[in-house]
């Protein structure tokens, strides 16, 4: 299920209808002072239980609906399994990282949820900022166009001093000499936000139980929840599939979810490509960040690098990805009809920092013609 609308929201347009989905009175009625009052958002109900949501589904006829997961009753992934059946629309799922919270909230997104808030971050009190990412997520998985003009904002990743403008991109330097090898690349590094993981498992699935190169994942994710992501695939694909470590060795066949909180890097040692965590730079506005691993992963492989970006919202990576290309890599980008969100693909796309754009289930198979090349292939060859 894609989220997006075909024709996105203009300012003055129909208001976004939202459902909110609680169990409990205060949640659910602080959910609603805080979207009632923005011009481009009409609640379109509120309910107590799946049940109830369902029972009222074709009257309120919501563009999006905000769900809680631990409800009685049908509870939230039972609710979210029939919404899918009955009438497939964004669902933004509010968690908690605590308890069942997390694998619970990686389990939605595989069912069809877009995306999710942890509640533990905000302050249900002096609620602004949760109200400004529920707004932001909300605008951003239904395709509106914000009235306020703070879409065109950049991350704080990108005016970090750890991004490279783009005249050091125009520099190609090369990356160390990596050892010889069957295969044409030496690593696999792959960013996603938004409708990224039932995505990034869908593309590991297509590779199968056997790959020449280690796989390295940036998702955003609040801290908390890359562990329980991790877990999941590692459950659910022949690959093995382990949050990272700092300083451990990078392998074939296994894929390594970058922790929430740090930024997933790589680099070059005598004994080969290991992976390096940390928290620097701290403006970056996403822990992980998907510009600092395809930074590294520019550095560390060079021309023997396989740079992926997917659906996402904001900018993260679309500059990283330019410097996987500019140094010789393969990029692959997402194409906007598959995107959950439409944003950091079209980001890279606008940087010529895609090599090919090409849809989700692409991905997968293109990913396997390339690593059973034993020589890159030449950037005017073509695909």
């Amino acid at each position: 299920m894609s989220a997006r609308r075909d024709d996105p929201k203009r300012p003055g347009g129909p208001r976004v209808r939202v459902a909110v989905v609680d169990d409990s009175t205060f949640i659910r009625k602080a959910l609603e002072r805080m979207l009632r009052d923005h011009p481009q958002i009409e609640i379109a109900g509120s309910a107590s239980s799946g049940e109830e949501l369902l029972a009222n589904l074709e009257r309120w006829r919501p563009d999006v609906v905000t769900l809680d997961l631990d409800m009685p009753g049908m509870g939230g992934l039972e609710t979210l399994d029939h919404l899918m059946a009955r009438r497939p629309l964004p669902v933004i799922i509010m968690s908690t990282h605590s308890g069942e919270g997390a694998p619970l909230t990686i389990e939605a997104l595989h069912r069809g949820a877009v995306d999710f808030i942890d509640k533990q971050r905000y302050s249900l009190v002096d609620f602004a900022a949760l109200r400004a990412v529920l707004l932001d997520k909300i605008f951003q998985v239904t395709g509106t166009e914000l009235q306020e003009d703070v879409a065109d904002e950049p991350d704080a990743a990108e005016s970090s001093t750890e991004i490279p403008s783009l005249a050091d991109w125009a520099e190609r330097r090369a990356a160390p000499e990596p050892p010889p090898s069957r295969c044409a690349f030496d690593l696999i590094a792959i960013g996603a936000s938004t409708g990224g993981p039932p995505t990034v498992q869908a593309i590991l699935e297509d590779l199968g139980a056997s790959v020449p190169v280690p796989i390295l994942v940036a998702q955003h994710m609040p801290v908390g929840f890359t562990q329980a992501f991790a877990e999941r695939l590692n459950a659910h694909l022949a690959l093995t599939v382990r949050e990272a470590q700092d300083g451990e060795r990078l392998l074939p066949s296994t894929v390594y979810i970058g922790p929430a909180g740090q930024h997933l890097r790589v680099r070059r040692g005598d004994e080969g490509l290991r992976v390096e965590l940390g928290r620097h730079p701290e403006s970056a506005a996403h822990k992980p960040s998907v510009d600092v691993l395809f930074r590294s992963v520019a550095t560390a492989a060079g021309r023997r690098a396989i740079g992926i970006l997917l659906t996402g919202m904001g900018r993260d990576g679309a500059r990283g990805l330019a410097r996987v290309r500019d140094v010789g890599g393969h990029t692959l980008v997402q194409d906007e009809a598959s995107s959950v969100v439409y944003g950091m693909p079209r980001a890279a796309v606008m940087l010529d920092a895609a090599r090919e754009v090409l849809p989700a289930s692409r991905i997968g198979p293109r990913l396997r013609e390339l690593l059973a090349r034993s020589e890159p292939e030449n950037e005017d060859a073509g695909a």
